[in-house]
């Protein structure tokens, strides 16, 4: 358990999120292997607060059938902040999880088409006049052969969570 808490505190890769271009995670070599990620930004909370989620509903592209949006919802997850809670949230470091691709996870929170779960922050203009980076390891780096990944990378999840508090934009 050591080993794991030592390598989630600090193995981590760092690369800054380009809104302006759709290609920023794979320009930067970001792996499409299974890890853990954070993301980090310098939005102030009050403006991430009041992102409103740009669409309850869209056209599937294939059907042009209504469908609702999976896109998270900034503003109802940060309604949630309780200032009594205040040491036990984080609002720099605003979404960790894990993933089987680091590559595709990084897209989704930026580019994601409407029907994916994530944060889709390029539909957020706003928040686009801050600093946002991605910050990344792999599964691999800490224990190649895993035997069972998905128990690996939950309890990592979780170590990270309980050290940096729960960042804002994740979900209960």
């Amino acid at each position: 358990m050591e080993a794991l808490n030592t390598y989630i505190s600090g193995h981590f890769q760092t690369v800054p999120i380009d809104f302006s271009n759709r290609s920023w995670h794979t320009n930067a070599n970001v792996p499409s292997k299974p890890g853990w990620y954070y993301i980090e930004t310098d939005t102030p909370f009050d403006v991430l607060a009041r992102q409103h989620l740009w669409a309850r509903q869209y056209a599937k592209k294939q059907s042009g059938a209504r469908a609702d949006v999976k896109n998270y919802d900034l503003l109802a997850r940060c309604a949630r902040f309780d200032p009594a809670l205040a040491q036990y949230w984080n609002t720099e470091f605003v979404y960790s999880g894990l993933t089987s691709n680091l590559q595709a996870r990084a897209r989704e929170h930026t580019f994601a088409d409407p029907g994916t779960g994530g944060l889709a922050l390029q539909k957020y203009p706003e928040l686009h006049e801050f600093e946002w980076s991605f910050h990344f390891t792999t599964l691999e780096g800490f224990m190649p052969n895993c035997p069972d990944p998905g128990v690996l990378l939950l309890l990592g999840e979780q170590v990270w969570r309980s050290h940096n508090g729960w960042p804002i934009l994740c979900a209960e």
